[in-house]
C-alpha cells in the first residue's frame, strides 16, 4: 500500500481528527491537579485540573460507570493524580483529558474523599448490617498480598484445628489494588453462588497497618460494596494510624492485625473449648445418676421377682399340700371301699346259694323254673328239677 502523503492529502475534519487523536494515543501520562468546576452527571463525569503553581488548567472527563468503578468520591479543591491520555471531541472540537484512573493526594484531599464516602455509605446503612461469624469456622477464603508476612501472621495465630485455607493473592496498595480486590471477593463468590452451603465458613482480608494514603484501596466504593455483597461473611484485618478504613466497618467483623483476626476465627470454637469440661461433667453427673436409678430399678425389680417366686413357691407348697391331702383323701377311701367290698365279699358269701347247698340244701325248680317254696306250688305230675352242690336230678309230682 503506497504511503500516504499528508501533507497533499486533503482531510474531512472528522478524518482528521481521527488522525489527531490516532497520534494522541501514545500520549498516555500521569497528571497531578486540583479539582475546579466538578459536575456529575449520569452518563459523564466532567472536571477541570488547575495547576496550583500557574493556574494552568486541563479539561478531564470520564464515564459514570467508569466513575462508580473507580470507587473514588470526588470534590472541588481535591488535589488528585490521574492517569488518562488527550483527545479531541469530535462533537465539541475541544482537547480534553479523558481519565482512567484517580488517586486523591495529600492528607487533606484524602480525609475528605474518606469523609464522603463514610457519609454517603453510612445513610445507605452498610454499617448496619452484622453477620455473625460461623461457630465452629474451618474453611476460610484469604485474601492478601503474597509479599507481606501478614498471610504467615495469621496462619501462625491460628489453633491446630485442621482449618483449610484457600488463598488468593491481590494488590492491597497501588493503583491495581482496587480491581485486584474486588476481583477475588467475587471469585471466591462464585464457588458458593448456587450451592446450598457455603464453599467458605468465612471470607478473610488483611493486610498490614499503613497511612491513609496506603489504605486508599480500603477506603474505596468499589472494594466497600463488593464486600457488602459477599455472601460468605466477611473479616477485614486492616492495619491503621487513625482512621478506621471504611471496609472494616462494612465488614461482619473486623480486626487491626492480623493475629486480631485469627483470634476472632479462633474464638468461635470457645463454645466448645469453654463448654467440654461443662459438657463432661454434666456426662459424669448424668451417668453417676443414671446408674444409681438403674441400681435402684434393679433392685427394685429384683425385691419384685423374689416376692413373685416367693408366692408361686407358696402357692406350689399349698397346692403340694393340697394334692397330698387329696391323695390321703384317696388311699383313705379306697381302703373304706376296701373294706366294705371285703365286707360284702363275705356277706354274699355267707348268703350264697352255692355255699348253702353245699351244707346240704337244695333248690326246688318247677317246669317253668320258678323256685319252688310251699308245696302247694307244687302241681301232680309236673316235672321238677332239684339243684344240689354237684348236680341236678330231675323228677316228676306224684302226690303233695
Amino acid at each position: 500500500m503506497p504511503k500516504l502523503d499528508l501533507t497533499q492529502h486533503v482531510f474531512s475534519v472528522s478524518e482528521y481528527l481521527d488522525l489527531v487523536n490516532e497520534l494522541l494515543v501514545s500520549a498516555k501520562l500521569t497528571v497531578q491537579g486540583e479539582i475546579t468546576e466538578l459536575k456529575i452527571g449520569s452518563q459523564w463525569i466532567g472536571f477541570t485540573l488547575k495547576d496550583k503553581d500557574d493556574s494552568s488548567l486541563l479539561k478531564c472527563v470520564l464515564g459514570g460507570w467508569q466513575y462508580k468503578k473507580l470507587g473514588v468520591k470526588l470534590e472541588d479543591g481535591m488535589e488528585v493524580k490521574v492517569t488518562g491520555g488527550p483527545k479531541v471531541s469530535k462533537k465539541w472540537g475541544s482537547l480534553g483529558y479523558w481519565v482512567e484512573t484517580i488517586e486523591p493526594l495529600g492528607e487533606g484531599s484524602l480525609k475528605k474523599a474518606y469523609e464522603l464516602l463514610l457519609k454517603q455509605l453510612k445513610a445507605e446503612g452498610l454499617y448496619d448490617r452484622k453477620r455473625a461469624v460461623p461457630e465452629f469456622t474451618k474453611r476460610l477464603a484469604v485474601i492478601s498480598s503474597r509479599d507481606g508476612v501478614v498471610i504467615h501472621d495469621l496462619r501462625k495465630n491460628l489453633l491446630s484445628l485442621g482449618y483449610k485455607i484457600d488463598f488468593l493473592h491481590a494488590n492491597v496498595e497501588g493503583a491495581k489494588a482496587v480491581e485486584g480486590i474486588v476481583g477475588a471477593i467475587e471469585q471466591f463468590n462464585r464457588k458458593t453462588k448456587g450451592s446450598d452451603t457455603s464453599v467458605y465458613d468465612v471470607l478473610v482480608i488483611i493486610r498490614g497497618g499503613g497511612s491513609l494514603e496506603s489504605l486508599q484501596a480500603f477506603n474505596n466504593e468499589a472494594v466497600c460494596r463488593a464486600i457488602f455483597a459477599s455472601q460468605i461473611p466477611v473479616v477485614v484485618g486492616i492495619g491503621h494510624e487513625v482512621d478506621v478504613p471504611i471496609a472494616c466497618l462494612v465488614a461482619d467483623a473486623s480486626a487491626s492485625t492480623p493475629t486480631g483476626v485469627a483470634h476472632i476465627i479462633n474464638a468461635t470454637w470457645d463454645a466448645l473449648y469453654e463448654g467440654l469440661p461443662r459438657l463432661e461433667r454434666q456426662i459424669d453427673y448424668s451417668f453417676s445418676r443414671m446408674l444409681e436409678r438403674l441400681q435402684s430399678e434393679t433392685t427394685l425389680r429384683l425385691r419384685t421377682i423374689e416376692n413373685y417366686f416367693e408366692r408361686i413357691f407358696n402357692r406350689f407348697n399349698r397346692l403340694e399340700q393340697i394334692v397330698q391331702n387329696a391323695f390321703t383323701s384317696i388311699y383313705r377311701g379306697i381302703e373304706v371301699m376296701s373294706e366294705r367290698v371285703l365286707s360284702i365279699e363275705r356277706l354274699l358269701t355267707t348268703v350264697s346259694p352255692e355255699r348253702n347247698l353245699k351244707l346240704g340244701y337244695s333248690i326246688v325248680f318247677n317246669s317253668l323254673g320258678r323256685v319252688l317254696k310251699e308245696v302247694k306250688d307244687a302241681k301232680i305230675g309236673e316235672q321238677i328239677t332239684t339243684r344240689l352242690s354237684d348236680g341236678e336230678i330231675e323228677s316228676t309230682i306224684t302226690s303233695n
